[in-house]
């Protein structure tokens, strides 16, 4: 009976190495980016992904300059989240990355602005990419509706972007850390 619970529990074992792979990082000139599994993100079930992400350098860098931010409690001018200088060095980046993307992954990066650190997620469906912020200039996202936490940011809206609706029941939530935008955005006028 020993050996068969030993047989049994490194088969067991040895299968669940091989679904826990290690994520693949690279860094390069302050940015790194890891694919990670497409099950780390919530409200996916009736979402296409799309592989491989292909997009052309000019269009990496219009979605880039196309992401703007504005705080919560004393709104003033929404500002840039990436600079015209670090879209410039980020869009082959993350053209080269987002090209990379296997099938059941997500990008996740980190880039260490002038201003602070600049988290998210972004991965593509039909005729859409997503960005999913998690930090911007070394703030968290915080919009939390009883003030348990003090608010922090919001994304704002560029012509072709939405902001993500996550569904429970009849109440639907929109999540403004998250916009979808149309792949073929052009470059935006504010700039």
């Amino acid at each position: 009976i020993t050996w068969k619970v030993f047989t049994f529990l490194l088969a067991f074992f040895i299968t669940s190495c091989a679904l826990f792979k290690a994520e693949k990082t690279f860094s390069k000139k302050g940015l790194t980016v890891t694919f990670r599994s497409i099950n780390a993100l919530d409200d996916i079930q009736h979402l296409r992904f799309l592989y491989p992400i292909i997009l052309s350098e000019k269009q990496v860098l219009n979605h880039l300059l196309s992401l703007w931010h504005n705080n919560i409690d004393s709104p003033g001018k929404p500002k840039p989240v990436f600079s015209i200088q670090e879209g410039a060095k980020l869009a082959p980046l993350f053209k080269k990355a987002l090209k990379q993307v296997e099938t059941g992954k997500y990008l996740n990066f980190e880039f260490q602005s002038s201003k602070g650190l600049i988290e998210g997620r972004v991965f593509a469906t039909a005729k859409k990419l997503h960005w999913h912020f998690l930090k911007i200039h070394d703030e968290k996202f915080s919009n939390d509706p009883l003030r348990i936490r003090k608010p922090t940011w919001k994304l704002v809206r560029m012509p072709g972007q939405t902001y993500q609706k996550l569904k429970s029941g009849s109440f639907i939530k929109i999540v403004k850390n998250r916009i979808i935008a149309n792949i073929n955005l052009p470059l935006p006028k504010q700039r």
